[in-house]
């Protein structure tokens, strides 16, 4: 959890950066703007990282029961199954799922309120307007 923390200092610090470009008739919305793009895209690296590389070895995959990958690991002391390859079998990381989840969607929010694009929610269903100025 400590790298994830890091990477999300990293990035709230960093990210303001990038709309240092960006024209003053914005009022500093293209600041919002960049450091939600840096964000969203730093929440999708998590999560794809959190089912790929990153899984963990205290869990199962996919249907297999509990104890799964533990099981295949103790196999691997026997000759036959020496071979075994149990990695397939550990499962996600789900904190770092999540995590990437929720810094995603806060990236998108920042994105949204970074433009002239405002989305709205109500009991009816989800509307997303953006305003042209001629």
């Amino acid at each position: 959890m400590k790298p994830v923390v890091a990477c999300l200092i990293a990035l709230l610090v960093a990210a303001p950066a990038f709309g240092q470009s960006q024209s003053s008739s914005e009022n500093g919305h293209g600041r919002t703007f960049w450091s939600g793009l840096a964000l969203g895209i730093a929440g999708v690296t998590m999560s794809v990282l959190a089912v790929t590389v990153a899984r963990v070895e205290d869990s199962s995959t996919g249907n297999a029961p509990p104890g799964t990958f533990q099981a295949c690991v103790a196999q691997q002391a026997d000759p036959i199954y020496a071979g075994n390859n149990c990695d397939a079998l550990k499962g996600k990381n789900r904190p770092l799922l999540w995590s990437g989840v929720a810094v995603g969607a806060v990236g998108g929010v920042l994105m949204i309120r970074g433009t002239r694009t405002s989305a709205e929610v109500s009991a009816n269903g989800f509307r997303v307007s953006h305003t042209i100025r001629f």
